[in-house]
């Protein structure tokens, strides 16, 4: 179904604020071996004491709580309040900031790691040099191109919003729009989440040397 919605970001961070203790009961048990995978392979690029942002983190259940126990500093971000609400009872060492990732003030190269938003993570991402790796970019996006609505999802009154330019749009972006990624990592791959089958593009990038 094409996006209608005069304002979809509204209909996100209200989605989720609704259907929070539900969505975490469902999602929680049940990560995609891929994308648990994907976040081992970054745990051994990032050391102890590394600066990591995890954009849209949910409740942060289990992501957070990987990156916490191997030693990194953690910021998580979330348009839903309620999510937000839950991933400080459920990861209180991480520090958490509710609202739009659109909107955050990132100091420029602060950041080991980051997932999606690229040309202001390209910003705020360290590059590398001669003493340091460059930060890295671990995110996955949606396969469709173009907006999407899903009325009743998790609950019948729960319509939510999403949206993105496709496999090749992405790939143009790392390509052409913002230089100075090196992809180590990009593969769509169809994942089992619960009794879903949903398919999603990955992407693992670093930054490479000014």
């Amino acid at each position: 179904m094409t996006a209608t919605l005069e304002n979809p970001k509204f209909y996100v961070e209200r989605g989720y604020d609704f259907v929070a203790d539900e969505y975490l009961a469902w999602s929680a048990p049940r990560p995609t071996t891929t994308r648990m995978a994907h976040i081992a392979e970054l745990l051994k690029k990032l050391q102890p004491g590394a600066d990591v942002l995890e954009l849209g983190c949910g409740a942060g259940v289990p992501c957070t709580q990987l990156l916490v126990a191997h030693g990194l500093n953690v910021t998580g971000n979330d348009i839903s309040a309620k999510q937000i609400a839950l991933a400080r009872t459920h990861v209180p060492q991480a520090t958490f900031v509710h609202g739009d990732m659109l909107a955050l003030d990132i100091a420029p190269q602060s950041l080991d790691a980051q997932g999606p938003m690229i040309a202001k993570i390209g910003e705020w991402l360290r590059p590398g040099g001669w003493l340091r790796p460059g930060g890295w970019l671990l995110c996955n996006f949606h396969f469709e191109e173009g907006d999407v609505t899903r009325a009743g999802w998790i609950k019948p009154e729960v319509t939510m919003f999403s949206s993105g330019l496709g496999v090749e749009g992405t790939r143009d972006i790392f390509r052409n729009q913002v230089p100075g990624f090196e992809l180590v990592v990009d593969e769509v791959v169809v994942e089992k989440v619960g009794p879903f089958e949903e398919r999603f593009h990955w992407i693992m990038a670093q930054k490479q040397a000014i």
